[in-house]
């Protein structure tokens, strides 16, 4: 298997492919890259999850926010990475502050790529975020939700090369979004996330998070710990997710597809002309 230099995320493999027209032809196919990475917290052992090696700094940067363990990007004092044979090591030096939360919350087997919960060892504090504000000044119509998801499609370079990468976008209501992918989809939600945090962005300055995926309740928790106050999926939605957007005054989209979408709660912020984002802000009434 080559790697691409660089570390963009893909690998290419030899493969064969058959079809009834041309027979069996021998062909290299490029693969989205999946691998191990440890997370080390002043010298212990917090976590090990399986992403896609792009973007690390933003990785761990929205994956430990998302787990409530650091409140700002000054809680990372300073890490580095060093690469095994089995995947990447990440040796980060938090603050005390951070150090204690993360002692609370610290995994206990490997998150997958399709897993963002597992490994946690109770279920007490799984939701340390405050409701969002149901007075968020944020008005908005449907073609804002497919105009972000359409973006998102427009920049996923890896999923264009490989067909397997799910993706997300973050938009701001200054206009600005950005969008990452990984091989695991809320892997891509703490990808930008922490994204955003590098470039310091406000929690209280965002719009939408988009996702290329089903959204289950980890997506609507990580879109709770930026104060996002709506969140969109192409696919459906789960029971657990609707009850966290209920109860904490998130609105829930799902099936944002082919001009149409499905509003499973707090559906009072689709209101108004909003036409951009930058005609998002409408008062209240």
């Amino acid at each position: 298997m080559r790697t691409d230099a660089g570390g963009n995320g893909i690998v290419w493999s030899p493969a064969r492919r058959m079809d009834g027209a041309h027979g069996s032809v021998k062909c290299e196919e490029a693969i989205l890259e999946e691998m191990a990475v440890s997370l080390i917290l002043n010298g212990k052992p917090y976590a090990v999850m399986m992403i896609t090696p792009d973007h690390l700094e933003d990785f761990f940067m929205g994956f430990l926010y998302g787990e409530g363990v650091i409140r700002s990007v000054a809680d990372i004092i300073t890490w580095e990475s060093v690469c095994i044979p089995e995947g990447s090591t990440l040796y980060l030096q938090v603050s005390a502050e951070a150090e204690a939360r993360a002692a609370r919350k610290r995994r206990l087997v490997i998150g997958g790529s399709a897993c963002g919960l597992c490994g946690t060892p109770n279920f007490e504090h799984l939701v340390p975020f405050a409701p969002i504000p149901i007075d968020h000044d944020v008005c908005a119509e449907p073609a804002l939700v497919h105009d972000l998801l359409h973006e998102m499609r427009a920049h996923q370079r890896l999923n264009r090369h490989t067909g397997t990468a799910h993706a997300a976008v973050l938009a701001a209501t200054n206009g600005m979004t950005l969008v990452r992918e990984d091989i695991g989809r809320h892997n891509a939600v703490d990808k930008t996330i922490g994204a955003a945090l590098r470039q310091g962005w406000p929690p209280s300055g965002n719009i939408l998070l988009g996702v290329s995926s089903r959204l289950t309740f980890e997506i609507a928790l990580k879109a709770l710990s930026f104060q996002v106050p709506i969140v969109a999926a192409i696919s459906g939605v789960s029971s657990l997710a609707i009850r966290i957007a209920q109860t904490h005054n998130l609105t829930l989209v799902g099936y944002a597809r082919d001009q149409r979408l499905t509003i499973y709660a707090h559906g009072e912020r689709f209101r108004g002309n909003a036409a951009t984002i930058h005609d998002l802000l409408c008062e209240n009434g």
